[in-house]
């Protein structure tokens, strides 16, 4: 085909044209059609192609030259839904409860955005409900109506566009848990799913079904993971809503990982089994709270005098910012904790391996933390023993729940009251029993006189 400049014809009949008649329609060849037909506004009817001239002469009234693109944006031109006029077909099914169902075509949209179809078959409603076929008809007939086109996508296929297109821009950690929820817990049971065949009973029957094995914490990451997704393919307009909204957590016994809290002499204990740099690490976290890897993420660059800025955490022994905004704090370190980590020598973190990457904390929990607590018949669960130590133990020495809040980095102070539920209520016995102290020998007077006069 040459460079030469072609009139589009207007054209009065508005019926759709097939491909010899809209190379016509444009005065171009068949095979330049067929070459340009995802550029071109088409509809598909059936397995047939068709063209609105409409469309063609609105978009390429005028001039138009050979060997040019003809969408500059170089966007793949999406197939337009044609509006099919079609009736269905309504039929009884069952012996001694007889019910009407109704069979048509529905549109499936592709993750390209094309259009294919198959037949589908509903439960329109039993002959209580339908007594006549008009009315069996007439409901089948508002189900088409009210149908809007699918996408034909598996969750697989979502989660697998999701990883490449909405992970990285969720922070490292959070998005690891997400993984590890969705590749656990959500792809074994739904990855073969239909998207567009998730409901919201679904949803709820799955989580009730592991509500036997796993913490109220876990079926709660299963939602929102799920939930994650769905929303994503809600914004991307292959779902028209997501199932998981709303659905409520099954009630679970509390089977929640029950943290230690241990004594100032079982902390030096831990710490003097320990060598460098896991025992000034494990003196850190029992002083500040920090969490590991919060911890393992400290620069001296970090510091302004004694003034800790934590601002950096380690996950899979990459940096990323700190869990929420509240989590980035400033905190005063000790001086004589201070002196210790200094002693550490140099390297990027503080706390580095030889090879001056961050201590890996894995590594360190499984062969060096847990083997010295076992050796010192000290029961712990895990780097996190000692923060929930820390802020048991400012609790319980009569610091506001607000400053133990803000020392943990805790988005709200109910987030600190809620994981420390044991401690709130010792730290309601002090000033109940000041109380009746005061209240209970002056009713007790009170009651030996009245008993005195009688």
């Amino acid at each position: 085909m040459n460079n030469s400049i072609v009139e589009v014809v207007p054209r009065s009949n508005g019926a759709l044209l097939d491909t010899y008649q809209a190379a016509s329609f444009l005065n171009v060849s068949e095979s330049w059609v067929r070459r340009h037909q995802a550029e071109l506004p088409s509809v598909t009817v059936g397995r047939l192609v068709r063209f609105d001239p409409a469309l063609l002469q609105r978009n390429f009234s005028g001039r138009m030259a050979h060997g040019k693109p003809l969408n500059s944006s170089g966007e793949r031109r999406a197939p337009m839904q044609i509006q099919r006029y079609q009736n269905g077909h309504v039929y009884k099914r069952g012996t001694k409860l007889k019910v009407w169902y109704g069979r048509f075509r529905e549109d499936l949209l592709t993750p390209g955005g094309g259009i294919v179809r198959r037949t589908r078959n509903i439960r329109l409603g039993t002959i209580a409900e339908l007594p006549s076929r008009a009315s069996a008809v007439i409901r089948l007939q508002e189900n088409i109506a009210s149908h809007k086109p699918k996408t034909a996508m598996t969750v697989s296929e979502l989660h697998r566009r999701w990883e490449n297109a909405e992970l990285p821009t969720i922070k490292r950690n959070t998005a690891g848990y997400y993984q590890k929820i969705l590749r656990c817990h959500i792809l074994p049971t739904f990855g073969q799913r239909e998207i567009g065949s998730i409901t919201r009973e679904d949803v709820q029957t799955f989580l009730a079904s592991q509500a036997g094995k796993y913490s109220r914490n876990t079926l709660r990451g299963m939602r929102v993971s799920l939930g994650r997704i769905l929303t994503w393919a809600v914004n991307c307009a292959w779902l028209e809503k997501n199932p998981c909204s709303k659905v409520p957590l099954p009630h679970v016994e509390k089977g929640e990982i029950q943290r230690s809290i241990l004594m100032t002499e079982q902390v030096t204990a831990i710490a003097d089994k320990l060598e460098e740099p896991y025992r000034t690490l494990v003196l850190l976290l029992a002083v500040t709270g920090l969490r590991i890897g919060e911890a393992i993420g400290i620069k001296w660059s970090d510091f302004d005098g004694d003034i800790l800025h934590v601002s950096r955490t380690i996950y899979d022994g990459k940096a990323d910012s700190t869990k929420t905004a509240s989590s980035n704090r400033k905190l005063p370190i000790p001086a004589a904790l201070i002196s210790r980590m200094r002693m550490l020598g140099d390297g990027e973190f503080i706390f580095h391996s030889r090879a001056g990457s961050p201590v890996n904390p894995g590594n360190a929990l499984k062969r060096y933390l847990r083997p010295a607590a076992k050796a010192l018949g000290i029961r712990l669960t895990g780097w996190h023993d000692f923060r929930h130590t820390q802020a048991t133990q400012l609790l319980r020495s009569g610091s506001s729940p607000k400053v133990v809040s803000g020392i943990l980095g805790h988005s709200d102070v109910g987030i600190t009251l809620n994981v420390y539920e044991h401690t709130e209520t010792e730290i309601f016995r002090a000033p109940l029993e000041r109380i009746a102290d005061q209240l209970l020998p002056t009713v007790t007077k009170s009651l030996q006189a009245v008993e005195s006069n009688a």
